[in-house]
Formats: C-alpha cells, sequence, structure tokens
C-alpha cells in the first residue's frame, strides 16, 4: 500500500511539474491477456493466460515536440488459470498507476506511430478463486497467500489518430505475489487499448 500511495504521490507531483506543458485528459479502456510465472518447491503446474480488462482516466502531457509523459489510475483484471485436479481459475482487480515515457514518430498531419516504456505499481482491491462450481474470495496479507502490491515494468507501442489513441502495451511484473520465499509468482499482461483524448492531443 505504501508503494501505491508513493506512487500516486510522485504522478501528482509530476502533474504539477508538467503543467506549463501541453496536457490533455481521457479515458482509457481494453482487453487484458493476463498470466502469471508460477515457481517454487515441487511447483509442477500448467499456467494459462484469462481474459480481463482495463478501463480508467489517463493524461498525457507534452514535454518536447515529439517527447510526452503519460499516466492513469486504471482498474485492470488479471490473475490465471492453473489446470489441474481442480482446476483454478484466479481472477485479481487491480488499480495500476502507469507511469511511461513516450517517443511519437509522425506518419503523416493526422497519424503518429509512438512508443513508451516506463514503470508501474498496482495494488490488489480483490480478487476471487474459483475450483469447479465453487469460489472464494482472495485473502490477502496472510503468510504464504498473497500480498496486495505488484510493480513492474511496461512497454507499447500504437498509433494516434488525433484524439484517438490505440496501443498495444506489454506489463512484466517483478514483484512476488507470494508472501512465502520459497514459491514465486509474477503478473504478466498483453494489454489491447483504445483512448479517447478531451480536446484532442
Amino acid at each position: 500500500m505504501r508503494k501505491f500511495t508513493t506512487l500516486l504521490i510522485f504522478a501528482f507531483m509530476l502533474t504539477l511539474v508538467t503543467e506549463s506543458y501541453s496536457q490533455t485528459f481521457g479515458i482509457k479502456g481494453g482487453l487484458n491477456l493476463a498470466n502469471l510465472t508460477v515457481s517454487g518447491d515441487g511447483i509442477s503446474a500448467s499456467v494459462k493466460s484469462i481474459i480481463g480488462i482495463h478501463v480508467g482516466p489517463v493524461a498525457y502531457f507534452r514535454l518536447q515536440e515529439n517527447l510526452s509523459f503519460n499516466t492513469g489510475l486504471l482498474f485492470s483484471i488479471k490473475g490465471a488459470k492453473v489446470e489441474g485436479t481442480e482446476g483454478l481459475t484466479e481472477t485479481l482487480n487491480y488499480l495500476v498507476v502507469p507511469l511511461n515515457l513516450a517517443y511519437k514518430f509522425p506518419i503523416n498531419e493526422s497519424v503518429k506511430f509512438f512508443i513508451q516504456a516506463g514503470p508501474y505499481v498496482g495494488y490488489a482491491i480483490s480478487g476471487k478463486d474459483k475450483y469447479s462450481d465453487v469460489t472464494e474470495n482472495v485473502k490477502f496479507g496472510e503468510k504464504g497467500g498473497l500480498k496486495r502490491g505488484d510493480f513492474g515494468l511496461g512497454f507499447g507501442a500504437g498509433l494516434g489518430f488525433g484524439s484517438i489513441i490505440t496501443s498495444l502495451n506489454y506489463e512484466l511484473g517483478l514483484s512476488n505475489m507470494i508472501d512465502d520465499s520459497n514459491y514465486k509468482s509474477k503478473n504478466k499482461v498483453l494489454q489491447l487499448s483504445v483512448a479517447y483524448m478531451f480536446g484532442g492531443k
């Protein structure tokens, strides 16, 4: 929680620092193809991706002609399906703050290609485990259970068409989600997004 709060404060400070630059605000949404890496003592599991969504407000700040900073506060569904005797499907609901630097390459006056990268921090607000027909709420903070905090790196590319921005992003989790040094589990998410920027970008 402290990491998430710190990042929120950092994002707010960056907003203040960049207030003299051109800025636009909008809404972003799309699909997640989410998965987990799982490793540890005696673990032998087949892990498959699940489909989720992400949605929330975003902000773009132009730092130079082709260089910008973007952030937001996204609700994002992550998790995975672990095949086995009980067929566990785990869905985790996060609030995620990305911090990206983006560089654009104008194709013409109305279309711009861009690449972006930067860290992200997430905080799990809820989750569910489903075994066959039984569904249970995920319990966070217990020894050997899941942590709420998550952080990692994001990479992406996309196209801007005036007020519309489309992008393909990949989030690589770096933090161990399990509160047990004998086991490791990290988030991996491929995102397809569309954003609408009010007033253009």
